[in-house]
């Protein structure tokens, strides 16, 4: 519809005739409808959006998810090859020749100083084969850490022990000086003690004697006079 007829305004046809000095009326139109094909259009285009939005969300948390999982492996990943250059590190100490000399050791081996060696396919064995106590090659031992301190405490309770002997010994050695020497003081006072007790009787037996002797001459005098 053209602006004229939105204000009101009539055209004439070219067959109508229009009378002099007359204008044009205004006639009432009425309101268009407007038609609905714009609105599946709409639809269509919030469908889309809603989808387009739904999927980007979706996305978004997949990637989201699938960064935690990475994160998680990654780090998974760092604490097994911690582990493994530990134990790494573990193999190469127990496979050290002195680890397994420690090990051998621990186990009763000893290294002989007289190999004999094995030809095959014959099996011969050439050299002697002899028993060894391990004494030849004493410095060639290699303990652990284990085996030294059981000796060492072993050591340390049998020098512990040989302290305690002899200090009960000589406990005892002093002891039996003490009472030697007591024995000794006493013999020497119940000797001293029957030496006066004699040299008493002595002199006892001396005074009875001049008393008698005494006593003999005065009445030998009386008998005189």
């Amino acid at each position: 519809m053209s602006a004229l007829s939105d204000f009101g305004l009539r055209r004439s046809t070219p067959g109508e005739a229009t009378s002099p000095g007359k204008g044009r009326t205004l006639q009432p139109v009425p309101s268009p409808v407007r038609p609905l094909r714009q609105l599946p259009f709409l639809l269509v285009l919030a469908v889309v959006l809603g989808a387009g939005m739904v999927g980007l969300l979706v996305l978004n948390t997949q990637l989201q998810t699938q960064s935690f999982q990475l994160s998680d492996r990654r780090q998974d990943a760092t604490a097994l090859s911690y582990t493994e250059a530990a134990l790494e590190a573990r193999l190469a100490k127990v496979s050290s020749p002195r680890s397994l000399a420690a090990k051998a050791t621990e186990l009763g081996m000893r290294p002989n100083p007289v190999q004999p060696f094995l030809v095959l396919p014959e099996g011969k064995v050439v050299g002697e084969v002899e028993a060894n106590d391990g004494d030849a090659f004493g410095s060639a031992l290699v303990k652990s850490r284990e085996q030294l301190a059981a000796e060492r405490q072993a050591a340390e309770e049998r020098a512990a022990a040989e302290k305690k002997a002899a200090e009960e010994r000589a406990a005892a050695e002093k002891k039996a000086a003490e009472e030697k020497k007591a024995a000794e003081e006493k013999a020497a006072a119940e000797r001293k003690a029957a030496e006066e007790k004699a040299a008493a009787e002595k002199k006892a037996a001396e005074e009875k004697k001049a008393a008698e002797e005494k006593k003999a001459a005065e009445e030998q005098q009386q008998g005189q006079g």
